[in-house]
């Protein structure tokens, strides 16, 4: 009961305070920011240095931040559980490790491209009603949403588990796709097809985890 009592309260404080995600995010980097004002692009980003970053660029990645990070409160939520199917536990596991990776790159861009981020939330382009923090992304959960994964068990948790990332997997690919179709920074359009091709490869493995539950 304690420890299902921290994750309520975590995930609480997750969906009362969406733009603490992006917070959350970046804070790692900060004290390299400091000591460095002018924080570097990842590599990708600064092989085209002439590439004018525009505000559709920054929306990718704060979305993506945003969508990540979710992601990955999703899978540690289910990390804690016990009796677990073991497809589920090692997709949960993957996704927990290769978004700390992917992080790091969009830390980097949401802080050396902050010049390019609009002053007011958009109400057109593709994030066009995302809201100030994102929350009303396509395919962000709901908090009840949210609330029944938390008190879910084996094999509910992970039924509601698969569902709410293929959601969100639906709407990042729809994110994409309006990305895509636009002019995006190089090094955006170089992520954006690398993280369409792994949503894809997710959506498979969600459904496979969804087939083999009782």
């Amino acid at each position: 009961m304690r420890r299902r009592a921290v994750v309520v309260i975590a995930l609480t404080l997750a969906v009362l305070t969406a733009a603490a995600g992006v917070w959350l995010a970046v804070s790692a980097f900060t004290a390299e920011t400091d000591a460095a004002p002018s924080a570097s692009a990842p590599p990708s980003a600064s092989a085209s240095p002439a590439s004018p970053v525009t505000a559709d660029d920054y929306c990718y990645v704060e979305a993506m931040i945003y969508y990540r990070v979710k992601e990955q409160e999703l899978a540690e939520t289910l990390l804690r559980k016990d009796g677990i199917e073991a497809g589920a536990l090692g997709f949960a596991t993957g996704v927990a490790a290769r978004n700390e990776d992917e992080l790091e790159d969009l830390r980097a861009w949401y802080l050396s491209w902050a010049d390019a981020r609009p002053a007011e939330p958009p109400t057109e382009g593709p994030c066009g009603g995302h809201g100030s923090d994102h929350a009303q992304m396509p395919g962000m959960p709901s908090w009840s949403t949210l609330q029944g994964f938390v008190d879910a068990q084996h094999p509910d948790a992970e039924r509601r588990f698969a569902e709410i990332l293929q959601a969100q997997n639906a709407g990042m690919i729809a994110l994409i796709g309006v990305i895509l179709e636009g002019d995006p920074h190089p090094a955006v359009a170089e992520s954006a097809r690398d993280v369409l091709t792994q949503a894809e490869a997710d959506q498979e493995a969600l459904q496979g985890i969804l087939d083999a539950l009782p």
